[in-house]
């Protein structure tokens, strides 16, 4: 596991070592990255927020290629003791927000986030609970992009107020790019 592009590309990151987190490969986050780098809103100076966070693959990713601020939740703690480790040895600590708690109890959001990755175990059918919870506690910008990873066995109908953009299948993984509706 290692980051693909950006100020911290080539560096590696410390893989899990329970199978209860399950990381995003480094060809799919390469091929996201790749998909975000054609969006209308920028990552350049973006707060991101990656929700079943497990490693932090994704949100680190998003801070090598110019994200200012990454927030970062889960409710495993050895998740969350991954997350700050890897941060720390990127040098990243200092933009991360690093919080344990579930993704249907979040606190309040103090600030709209601009990309959000949701990755949640694929056997947990959360992910449009999630999204309106996200809503429902200020999580999301006008312009939020909403990235969700999901199994492709498991077809979802997201909330009235979420368009999709674009989805790709890699394998095991389905990706949709959401976007809210007007």
């Amino acid at each position: 596991m290692r980051i693909i592009g950006g100020e911290y590309r080539g560096r590696k990151l410390t893989p899990p070592t329970n199978k209860d987190i399950r990381p995003t490969s480094d060809r799919m986050r390469e091929t996201i990255f790749n998909i975000l780098s054609h969006q209308k809103i920028p990552l350049q100076g973006a707060n991101v927020l990656d929700v079943f966070a497990g490693t932090g693959a994704l949100g680190l990713e998003a801070l090598s290629r110019g994200a200012a601020h990454a927030t970062f939740f889960d409710q495993d703690p050895r998740a969350i003791q991954l997350v700050k480790k890897n941060a720390t040895l990127l040098g990243a600590a200092e933009k991360t927000a690093i919080t344990c708690a579930s993704a249907l109890d979040l606190p309040l959001s103090r600030r709209a986030y601009d990309f959000i990755f949701l990755d949640p175990p694929y056997n947990l059918d959360v992910i449009n609970q999630t999204i309106t919870s996200l809503r429902k506690k200020h999580y999301l910008s006008n312009n939020c992009l909403i990235i969700a990873e999901y199994s492709p066995d498991n077809p979802i109908e997201f909330p009235d107020f979420i368009k999709i953009t674009k989805e790709k299948t890699y394998g095991e993984a389905r990706f949709s790019f959401l976007e809210i509706s007007s």
